[in-house]
């Protein structure tokens, strides 16, 4: 067995007696050909013509539903003149712009007639760390092809993605799968393939795909046909509780969310946050980390009653609007 220092500069060559053992655990399931069958089918491509532009951009995206309601990445789509959907069935429909949430990276796309699919969905908060997952698209303008891997991480939270909570996994997402599904091992919709954390000098990334749950909610926002509420914005920036932080408070744990900052004219300012505190409770739910306030954020639904309990300066107080 040949390994390499993290550097490239040195070499080392290590042998073992006999090769390790793998464990059934580590095993690649010997075929995941029926569950990309199965997600295939409601998988489409989607070309986006940009004025001044020749060539038209790339994407790809997936049915939500029966009537022709198709979810992808709103970057893909802000400045689209004409969009093309291609179905699996080789059909090349034009698309109409439903509606699309630049902070969410989500937009909605109907085309007509709607095919007749019936997208399954699968529940992320079941996904497990080490779990197969799949991403259907087309990078590089290869059609329906599939890229596998494992799930890396769950709830992932940046602090410059606001209500937005991510899967992160290994798959090898290149440009053209932006806006596909994120399958599991059965070809059901875990996510929206979003976007690859790049590694460094050329390393492999972490690729984000936001969780199904997610997708449908902000969805159900943007139909046209739908009657869902707007939510309330909390409009600040916050994160996981470093463990620095966390020490220098006195706290004897990391839980919570921090915040890190409070722009003017905010609900966030308006209720009285402050960057530097801590949130450890919102609206009933315990707080755990960022992910746990995203969660809280996206189950928001008035203003009134809302209470947002925080450290601050070593006190605890109970912010909100009755």
């Amino acid at each position: 067995m040949l390994l390499a220092s993290a550097l490239g500069a040195q070499t080392h060559a290590v042998y073992a007696a006999d090769p390790p053992r793998r464990s059934p655990a580590m095993t690649r399931p010997s075929s995941l050909a029926a569950g990309f069958q199965r997600g295939a089918a409601w998988s489409v491509s989607i070309f986006m013509f940009v004025p001044g532009e020749e060539e038209p951009h790339v994407g790809s995206g997936f049915f939500i539903d029966d009537k022709g309601v198709v979810a992808t990445a709103a970057h893909l789509v802000g400045e689209a003149r004409q969009i093309l959907v291609a179905l699996p069935d080789k059909r090349v429909l034009a698309a109409e712009l439903e509606g699309l949430n630049e902070n969410a990276d989500i937009a909605l796309l109907r085309i007509t007639p709607p095919p007749r699919v019936h997208p399954v969905f699968g529940r992320p908060g079941s996904l497990r760390v080490g779990d197969w997952v799949m991403a259907v698209g087309q990078p590089f303008g290869l059609e329906r092809s599939v890229a596998v891997g494992v799930v890396s991480g769950k709830d992932r939270h940046f602090s410059d993605d606001g209500e937005l909570m991510f899967i992160q996994s290994d798959v090898a997402l290149n440009p053209g799968n932006s806006g596909g599904p994120l399958l599991d091992a059965a070809g059901a919709i875990v996510g929206m393939n979003a976007r690859t954390i790049v590694g460094p000098v050329g390393t492999p990334g972490a690729s984000l795909a936001i969780p199904i749950e997610i997708v449908l909610q902000v969805a159900g926002e943007l139909r046209r046909d739908s009657d869902a509420p707007a939510r309330p914005r909390l409009g600040v920036q916050f994160d996981d509780v470093p463990p620095l932080t966390a020490w220098s408070a006195g706290r004897p744990d990391t839980s919570g969310a921090l915040i890190l900052s409070v722009p003017r004219g905010s609900l966030g300012e308006q209720l009285q946050l402050r960057a530097g505190d801590i949130v450890t409770t919102m609206n009933g739910r315990p707080i755990g980390g960022s992910s746990d306030l995203v969660t809280a954020l996206l189950a928001w639904r008035k203003l009134s009653d809302t209470s947002i309990v925080v450290q601050r300066a070593g006190k605890e107080l109970v912010l909100g609007r009755e």
